[in-house]
């Protein structure tokens, strides 16, 4: 996190520092939990409620800690919400819609590849979708990514690169097209 974009102030508890906080997490964080869980109303719930436990901890909360501590916290209020309501994961299908003028037979096979995408992509063991998602879909780093899923940029790199043969296996195309 930039602590640059903060107030001279260094804490989480100033008003205008959490407001940056949450323009720079939230989306980001919401995509993590969608990409782990699947349910998008349950994602935004836990956005709020964990940017609101953000505010009622800010005191011990630095700003340096900031990211980590949103996802740390949502991980957790997620798993509870669905141990608590016995939600089954069920991954949002989210499929780019093409504005262009293109012909009827281009935007039917775009929207078929993309509903065998998505099938392919529920197929996906989640250690491998997950990093993928972050990478592709996100733009985030290797380096990013391993922050957020706790694992080494060794084990990023390896997870995408799997992706990238299970879809490549799946989808029998080439992984440059990805």
């Amino acid at each position: 996190m930039n602590c640059d974009d903060y107030s001279s102030k260094d804490s989480i508890c100033e008003e205008h520092n959490y407001n940056i906080a949450f323009k720079k997490h939230s989306k980001e964080v919401f995509n993590f939990l969608m990409y782990n869980y699947g349910d998008k109303q349950l994602a935004e719930d836990i956005i709020q409620e964990s940017f609101l436990t953000l505010w009622k901890n800010c005191k011990n909360v630095p700003l340096k800690n900031v990211r980590a501590y949103l996802y740390t916290i949502s991980k957790n209020k997620i798993i509870d919400a669905f141990r608590s309501n016995k939600h089954a994961l069920n991954y949002k299908k989210n499929t780019t819609k093409i504005v262009d003028k293109q012909t009827p037979e281009y935007i039917f096979e775009e929207k078929e590849f993309h509903q065998k995408l998505n099938r392919v992509l529920d197929k996906m063991p989640e250690n491998y979708r997950i990093p993928f998602l972050l990478n592709r879909v996100d733009k985030k780093k290797y380096r990013e990514i391993s922050e957020i899923m706790d694992v080494s940029v060794k084990s990023v790199e390896k997870r995408i690169f799997n992706a990238l043969e299970f879809l490549q296996k799946e989808l029998q195309i080439n992984k440059k097209r990805f």
